[in-house]
Order: C-alpha cells, then sequence, then structure tokens
C-alpha cells in the first residue's frame, strides 16, 4: 500500500473528509475503560509527531481502542489515514494543537520507515526544581533517575471507596527530588514492573520519563499519574 499526498499536521481542520498524515508516537497511554448511561466501552490515544514538529493527538474507542492498543508503539512511525477531526478538550492535553483525530472503522493505521526523528521535536521536559513554582493540577512532563520504588499502600479515599498507591522517587539534573504517585492498577502493573527492574546498588541507572502527569501536592509538591499520565523507562528521548 502506498500513500500520496501527505499532508502536515498544520493543514488539518474539522471540515476536511481526506486528508493522510506522516509521523512518529511519541506517547501513548492505556486503554482504559469507561461508562456513560446508554453505554459502556474502552478508549485509548497517543500523540503523533510530524517532521515539521507539530503535534497531534489521536483518540481510538471500543474495539478500535483495542486494536491499537496492540499495534501502536512509542518510537515507530505510522500512516493514518481517514477519521474526524474535532477541537479538543485542553483540559487534559497539553500540546500545541487544538485539534484531536477520531479514529472509525474506515481509518487506516500503516506502520513505515522513516529516516528523519520527529520525536525531538517534541516539547521539554520541565526540570523538577521548577515543578514547586506550578500551581496544582497543571500539566507537566518530566524525567529524571529513580532511586526509590515503594511498596503498594492501601488507601482510603475521602468517599470511602478504596484504592491502591505506589510511591516512586526519581530526580534530575537540577539537583532536586520529587514522588511521582502510581495510582489504581497501573500502581500494580507499571509498578511492579518498575519495582522488578531497580535495584538500588544496581550499575547501570533506571530512568523514568512521566508525560502529561498532574501536579499536586502533600507536604510538598508531588507529581500524581491519572488516566492521561503516559510512562516511559528508559526510553529513546535526548535527555536520557
Amino acid at each position: 500500500m502506498t500513500f500520496d499526498n501527505i499532508s502536515p499536521i498544520t493543514s488539518l481542520n474539522p471540515y476536511q473528509n481526506k486528508w493522510t498524515i506522516k509521523g512518529k508516537v511519541t506517547d501513548k497511554r492505556l486503554i482504559r475503560s469507561y461508562s456513560r448511561p446508554a453505554k459502556n466501552g474502552h478508549v485509548f490515544s497517543y500523540d503523533i509527531v510530524d517532521t515539521e514538529g507539530c503535534e497531534v493527538r489521536v483518540t481510538c474507542f471500543d474495539h478500535i481502542a483495542q486494536l491499537h492498543s496492540d499495534r501502536v508503539e512509542v518510537g515507530a512511525h505510522y500512516v493514518i489515514s481517514k477519521g474526524s477531526i474535532k477541537e479538543e478538550n485542553t483540559r487534559y492535553n497539553k500540546l500545541n494543537n487544538h485539534l484531536e483525530i477520531i479514529l472509525s472503522d474506515a481509518s487506516i493505521l500503516k506502520r513505515c520507515t522513516h529516516d528523519d526523528d520527529p520525536s525531538q521535536t517534541r516539547s521539554p521536559f520541565t526540570p523538577i526544581s521548577e515543578v514547586v513554582q506550578l500551581t496544582s493540577n497543571t500539566l507537566v512532563d518530566i524525567i529524571g533517575v529513580v532511586f526509590y520504588v515503594g511498596d503498594i499502600i492501601a488507601i482510603h479515599m475521602k468517599d470511602d471507596s478504596k484504592t491502591k498507591k505506589r510511591i516512586v522517587k526519581i530526580n534530575d539534573l537540577s539537583g532536586s527530588t520529587i514522588d511521582i504517585n502510581m495510582w489504581g492498577s497501573t500502581s500494580e502493573q507499571r509498578g511492579h514492573g518498575l519495582k522488578n527492574m531497580f535495584t538500588p546498588d544496581a550499575v547501570l541507572v533506571l530512568v523514568l520519563a512521566i508525560c502529561n502527569a498532574r501536579v499536586g501536592y502533600f507536604n510538598g509538591k508531588i507529581i500524581n499519574m491519572t488516566s492521561v499520565t503516559t510512562l516511559h523507562i528508559n526510553p529513546a528521548f535526548l535527555e536520557v
């Protein structure tokens, strides 16, 4: 299959019916379930950047979400075609793009090769030393070296519900440290894998990049992972 007339992401608009973009996946979120009055299902999203450095979020629902969550890999290049374009909710998305692509059964996703590396144009990570200046609920990308991975803790919420939390501590080149709170299933699945990889006296360091995490406060500024947060272990970013 060949694709002609590749469009730059900057040219996309909600009134387009025919378009094809090509780029590299920089982040992806875990597939998650949702519940609405008339329907239950799944949602999955990922971010892609083209050679001009423009990013856009791609979102899939239900069986398409399950299909793409298995196929899409961070760092791989894809051609994407046929889907609807709508205004994004900037509360949950800090990309420099006010649009979002919604894929359907008619959409095409094809992995391809590319000599360029558009991921180098991604937004810079915020130094941990600057997180203290951010207000709570701000979305932020940070990266650092892991020096502590805690065990799972049972947490009783204010509404009497229960959840689980795991604390991970990282530091970066600014000389600052911060606590990362992993919640729910993420604390079990990703947290367990991180715990197995981490050894305090290891010769090789363990680098963690957290994208779209939310700033919080508990005896000082902390970072909370949410449903829109992506976690990368020893990623292929220049900062590593």
